[in-house]
């Protein structure tokens, strides 16, 4: 009698419930190291915008001879505490803040950072989208000495890696509002992973990036 010789197809069900747990091993094995790859990616990328905002700044001050503080036509006036790169604001203080910390999500008048930087509109008279940066009379000349040559960044609104705006604390600034008589820094900061601020605003205070805060120095009053 002959044998008539079967081929096996497909796999067993314990092969299959063996090659899933070891493809579930070396994921439990890969994933805390693939989260950190990816958290530390993020913390890299902060520094790194926070930096070119604060190149842009000192590019903006460098043609214009003005700082991000104004609100009025002419430009004129210094009343404007903060900038920011979008209207999603970090908010509270976190823990082991330092005195004001809260203070660089509310403090003041604020205006959005793409008015100066990516629109030649530093007066009061912006739209959320840009609208009313045409008004060359009211705003920077675009030639000769003193002219806004920007635009400095490559878009108007943009957040950090975790979905808050970057705030420029531009009351300290050279010409600011601030007069009083610490040295104080102007920063670019991001509120970081936590997504709460840690360093101090406060007028009486000498400022630090602090916590999980990321940052730059844009110029030091």
């Amino acid at each position: 009698m002959k044998r008539i010789k079967t081929t096996r197809d497909g796999f067993t069900l314990i092969e299959i419930v063996i090659a899933v747990a070891i493809v579930a091993i070396f994921a439990a094995a890969l994933s805390p190291m693939v989260f950190r790859h990816l958290e530390d990616a993020k913390l890299t990328k902060a520094q790194n915008e926070s930096e070119v905002i604060a190149s842009a700044m000192l590019s903006y001050y460098k043609d214009t001879g003005g700082w991000p503080y104004t609100n009025a036509d002419g430009p004129t006036g210094n009343a404007i505490a903060r900038v920011t790169s979008s209207t999603v604001l970090a908010s509270g203080a976190g823990a082991g803040a330092a005195t004001g910390s809260a203070k660089w999500g509310t403090e003041g008048t604020a205006k959005h950072m793409g008015d100066y930087l990516y629109f030649n509109n530093p007066d009061a008279d912006s739209a959320a989208d840009g609208t009313g940066a045409d008004q060359a009379s009211q705003d920077w000349p675009i030639t000769g000495r003193g002219a806004w040559r920007g635009p400095y960044v490559d878009q108007y609104e943009f957040n950090d890696p975790w979905g808050k705006a970057y705030v420029v604390n531009t009351h300290f600034a050279p010409g600011g509002g601030y007069v009083g008589v610490i040295r104080h820094k102007v920063f670019v900061l991001s509120a970081g992973p936590n997504g709460t601020w840690e360093t101090a605003w406060d007028d009486a205070t000498s400022e630090e990036v602090l916590g999980d805060d990321i940052g730059s120095v844009v110029t030091v009053r």
